[in-house]
């Protein structure tokens, strides 16, 4: 006969049960310590790090500055590498205080000082503010570097004498280029440590593809390709956080005007011309570059079809997020349409929330109720 396994006694099953829950609890009490204390810990952190580079690194802390800058170089430009790794967490860091400070201290009491009632929507309008404020200065600053390098409006100087000109970056460049990488790095934090939406999943997609390719971008030298990128994301992405905020605050005049603005600017940057970049990417670089392998890492170069396709794959993956949102956007107008309802159905219910109290949910259950009546009754005219 073959033993059977002793069967776990009850007593036993129930305190690994009780041991699984505490590791969890200890966990999620772990989150909601970092969440609860954000600007505490990152003024801390950033404390320690300038301290040190003012007393113990003479002004010249990998953390705080730029490195490797190009030494014969009469511009003063300055080429990527390993230790860039710390200027972008600094700058993690750094949006974690400048973001909870702008949202705790400055937009919540304002959103409450307007006569905001709902907790939840406070909450939601601090976010959305903060978003907008960075979306109007990163896509500011990446419009004006940009407008001083060669491949403004003009995709053939993505690749035009690659890699010179491209591995020599100036400082504003990879200062916008890194900061804005340590802001992507900021925004993995917050969705793994805050309050997970529905819409979790397709936001940390979106997060780790957006890594990957400022990183992959960085790496082979095709910033010029990651700044026209971020700004075709970052524009339309005022209007869509514009809009929200106006919504929390009531204006819902000017948040309609604002996302016909948002619908527009979407179509033009995040389809037309990102599908014009992604068309460089992949086929004006056999133009340019030509046929064969460019591959040379001591002078910058990473140039191989097999390179540029990791690349587009990525530029491709970016963009099917992209229609999916747009799919969730065509609801929305459906909704407006159809029953005036500006609501965004890409996250959780920010109307229907339970922080208004029982009488406003006792409310919204009595108005879907008359609403049914109104639809039977028409039925019946």
């Amino acid at each position: 006969m073959v033993e059977q396994p002793a069967k776990q006694s009850y007593f036993a099953d129930m305190a690994a049960k009780e041991a699984a829950a505490k590791r969890s609890s200890m966990v999620d009490k772990a989150c909601q310590w970092v969440v609860n204390n954000q600007i505490s810990w990152s003024a801390g952190l950033l404390a320690v790090i300038h301290a040190h580079d003012f007393f113990f690194a003479g002004g010249d802390s990998k953390l705080v500055h730029l490195q490797h800058r190009i030494p014969s170089d009469a511009q003063g430009r300055y080429a990527r590498g390993r230790e860039d790794i710390y200027f972008i967490l600094h700058w993690a860091i750094a949006f974690t205080l400048i973001r909870a400070t702008i949202m705790y201290k400055i937009l919540e009491p304002f959103a409450k000082w307007y006569g905001v009632k709902s907790v939840r929507k406070v909450t939601r309008f601090a976010e959305q503010g903060w978003l907008t404020i960075y979306y109007i200065l990163s896509n500011s600053t990446g419009l004006y570097v940009m407008y001083h390098h060669p491949h403004w409006m003009n995709t053939s100087q993505f690749w035009a004498n690659y890699p010179e000109g491209h591995r020599q970056m100036t400082a504003l460049m990879k200062s916008y280029y890194l900061i804005q990488m340590g802001f992507w790095v900021q925004q993995i934090f917050v969705l793994l440590v805050e309050e997970r939406r529905k819409d979790f999943v397709v936001m940390f997609i979106h997060h780790i593809v957006t890594c990957n390719l400022m990183g992959w971008s960085l790496f082979t030298n095709y910033t010029r390709v990651g700044n026209a990128v971020l700004c075709c994301m970052d524009s339309s992405d005022i209007f869509l956080s514009g809009t929200k905020c106006m919504r929390y605050l009531g204006f819902e005049r000017a948040a309609v005007v604002s996302f016909v603005v948002f619908i527009v600017s979407w179509i033009y940057t995040r389809h037309y011309l990102y599908y014009k970049i992604t068309h460089s990417v992949f086929y004006e670089t056999y133009d340019i570059i030509g046929p064969n392998t460019l591959w040379d890492p001591e002078n910058g170069a990473f140039y191989s079809r097999a390179s540029i396709g990791g690349f587009t794959f990525l530029l491709c993956t970016l963009q099917v997020l992209i229609i999916y949102w747009f799919a969730l956007v065509l609801r929305i107008i459906y909704r407006i349409v159809t029953q005036n309802n500006l609501d965004d159905s890409r996250s959780d219910s920010e109307d229907n929330d339970g922080d208004d109290g029982a009488g406003n949910k006792a409310t919204g259950t009595s108005s879907k109720a008359s609403k049914r009546k109104q639809r039977a009754k028409s039925k019946d005219d």
